[in-house]
């Protein structure tokens, strides 16, 4: 899927990672954060949430981070807190 979105992914990933990555420019986010994770997620490393939660901490950002410790990317078995929590902080 990733060539079908940028067909230079081969050659320009971490180009591509890098300029979607908050991590890379934690400064210009100006809104607060829900940070949401799961702890099993193996297409994102759970780090990367911690990271940025840790980042924003550092520059006074406004930001919730929620660990889901068992759950996947998608959040799936906590589907219905995970729901409840993007409709609460909205």
């Amino acid at each position: 899927m990733l060539k079908q979105i940028w067909p230079s992914f081969e050659t320009q990933q971490a180009e591509i990672f890098s300029n979607r990555s908050a991590l890379s420019w934690p400064e210009k986010l100006n809104v607060p954060l829900l940070v949401m994770h799961g702890g099993r997620d193996s297409s994102v490393k759970p780090q990367q949430s911690l990271r940025l939660a840790e980042t924003l901490q550092q520059l006074g950002k406004a930001y919730e981070l929620l660990i889901y410790a068992q759950d996947n990317h998608s959040l799936t078995q906590n589907r219905d807190d995970r729901d409840r929590c993007i409709v609460y902080w909205f």
